[in-house]
């Protein structure tokens, strides 16, 4: 393992372990003892969780026109006001780990809250959304 992977690794491990919370809402952080893991989380955290994934689906829950406005590279979407969101989400594999965000954080959240609900395993939903990630990390077009 390089020293460059090793910090990555290491806030991983921590966020399994439930060591991360967030510190302006620590309550948001919901670990649950059955295996489901599903947290917010800030940009830095976020951006470490991508670069250290092997698997799972960046998922952005925002409309067309935001998404065509720019987005996290590999990011694909399903928009959460579309009729046929839930069943969108049902077609998605609950095993993978799910990587969600939206303008501000709050459709995500709720998302990331309905795929717990429909047996999800793991969710991470980025904090702030694509208002803060703009502000940290670079954005495609």
């Amino acid at each position: 393992m390089s020293a460059k992977t090793i910090p990555t690794v290491l806030m991983v491990l921590l966020l399994w372990g439930g060591a991360v919370s967030c510190q302006s809402k620590p309550e948001k952080v919901n670990v649950q003892t059955e295996g489901i893991l599903n947290v917010d989380v800030d940009v830095d955290a976020f951006a470490a969780i991508l670069d250290a994934s092997r698997e799972g689906l960046l998922l952005d829950v925002r409309t067309d026109r935001e998404f065509a406005m720019g987005r996290i590279r590999g990011a694909m979407q399903i928009d959460f006001y579309r009729d046929d969101f839930q069943s969108e989400l049902e077609k998605l594999n609950p095993d993978v780990p799910v990587y969600v965000y939206c303008r501000s954080g709050n459709r995500s959240g709720q998302a990331a809250k309905m795929m717990k609900s429909m047996g999800f395993k793991t969710v991470y939903n980025l904090e702030g959304g694509m208002g803060a990630w703009a502000r940290k990390q670079p954005i495609e077009k």
